[in-house]
């Protein structure tokens, strides 16, 4: 009897262990994904730390125009301020200008730099002064940072108020291969000046000096953000300007002729040469930062996010930047698609336009 109440009692006891193993084994999947969802949420900031950590220490070459020009300020303004705040390292490598900087991306000698709208459309198409058609893959948009109104100006010695007016003269153009030259070029040829002028080419300063010299018989100018350059201030300390003003008639064949080259009317508020109530309009191009389209998603991301995030640092460095975001997509080309990166930290600052597409999209 004892031995069969001692069977009786193992029995129950193994029983009861293996309804509470059962009981063990339908709790924890229940606590384990509750742990789990609190974890994922934890890991958010952490996740996006350790992305940003990905890419410490990555190189990014940027190229910019001449010494003294707007983009040139302006890159080395964003590398800066890229250094202090990120782990990226960016360096800054002068150019000729646009048309150069598109090439280097194309070979692989850089990973973005600055760019004319207008040189945008003609890389596309292959015009002149690129050798061919360059593929979008060498030009992705990050951001628009600058609108540059370029009225050929004059002195009012010189008794020149038209373009017309221009024929047989001597205008200064900005450095051959510059953005800005190509402008000219358009502008004159929409004018029927091509070959009835004669053109030479300076630096920005030095054009200006030329025209207040009397060696030149106009310069083109150039208005940045709405503000003019530092030699032009100079130069009307000495000289009464004229800013001569473009048809409207020329100034809807620009836009026909290149779809990154506007126009955009002057005023009083612009430059007091100009009468009260009164309007110059100039033909405008505008520049943007492009980025190969092969360079990380991240590190474009971590540039452009964080150039937004110090407009203030960046508006002490160059004044032309205090308004930067009023220009980032708004002067852009619709026919040029976005890196995916630069894409992501518009629209996180909900400063994305919907006219634009993303590379890869």
């Amino acid at each position: 009897m004892k031995k069969m109440l001692a069977m009786l009692l193992g029995a129950a006891v193994v029983l009861s262990s293996t309804a509470c193993g059962s009981a063990e084994k339908t709790e924890p999947p229940t606590t384990v994904a509750k742990d789990a969802k609190s974890d994922a949420q934890s890991a958010q900031p952490a996740q996006e730390q350790e992305k940003a950590a990905e890419v410490d220490g990555y190189i990014l070459r940027l190229g910019t125009d001449a010494v003294g020009g707007t983009a040139n300020t302006a890159l080395e303004a964003m590398s800066a301020v890229v250094n202090q705040n990120t782990g990226l390292k960016t360096s800054t490598v002068v150019t000729t200008g646009a048309v150069e900087i598109i090439n280097l991306i194309n070979s692989g000698e850089l990973e973005g730099g600055y760019a004319g709208t207008i040189n945008l459309i003609q890389a596309l198409n292959g015009e002149a002064p690129f050798a061919g058609p360059v593929p979008v893959e060498a030009m992705t948009q990050g951001f628009g940072f600058v609108s540059w109104m370029l009225p050929v100006i004059t002195t009012e010695d010189k008794g020149i108020h038209s373009y017309e007016e221009l024929e047989g003269r001597t205008v200064a153009f900005p450095q051959q291969g510059s953005a800005s030259a190509e402008v000219m070029k358009v502008l004159f040829d929409c004018y029927g000046l091509t070959g009835k002028v004669n053109i030479e080419y300076f630096g920005w300063n030095d054009a200006w000096e030329a025209l207040k010299d009397g060696r030149v018989d106009a310069a083109c100018g150039s208005w940045a953000n709405g503000l003019p350059a530092s030699g032009i201030i100079e130069l009307c300390t000495t000289r009464d300007i004229v800013i001569l003003s473009v048809s409207e008639e020329v100034a809807k064949k620009l836009g026909e002729v290149n779809d990154g080259i506007a126009y955009q009317g002057m005023t009083s508020q612009n430059d007091p040469s100009i009468p009260e109530g009164e309007e110059r309009f100039a033909a405008r191009n505008s520049g943007v930062c492009v980025f190969g389209a092969d360079v990380e998603e991240e590190v474009v991301y971590q540039f452009v996010k964080t150039c937004l995030d110090n407009v203030e640092a960046l508006g002490n460095i160059s004044q032309d930047l205090a308004v930067f975001k009023d220009y980032v997509t708004s002067v852009c080309v619709p026919s040029v698609p976005f890196h995916p990166g630069a894409a992501r930290a518009l629209k996180e600052a909900g400063l994305w336009d919907d006219r634009f597409t993303v590379y890869g999209e």
